[in-house]
């Protein structure tokens, strides 16, 4: 996993999201822009939040009101 808690934070900070897929769509944005989501994230941290992400859309999660419990949804993805 190459991101943190800090840049799940930044995808928060970002917008008042509702689903995973909310945020999957933004991603996908950002990074058909510039390779990167957002100028806080790099190129590789976008990438691994943007297929970790799309793995709960499908699955059709819940998005957690945190970005604590997101990272923590996100991780679980890896240890499946």
């Amino acid at each position: 996993m190459r991101y943190q808690q800090s840049d799940v934070e930044v995808v928060y900070r970002r917008g008042d999201w509702r689903s995973w897929s909310d945020v999957e769509r933004w991603l996908e944005r950002g990074m058909s822009r510039d390779q990167q989501a957002d100028n806080e994230l790099s190129e590789a941290e976008s990438r691994q939040l943007l297929d970790d992400v799309r793995q709960l859309a499908r699955r059709g999660d819940d998005l957690p009101p945190d970005p604590a419990g997101a990272y923590r949804a996100l991780r679980a993805v890896h240890s499946r």
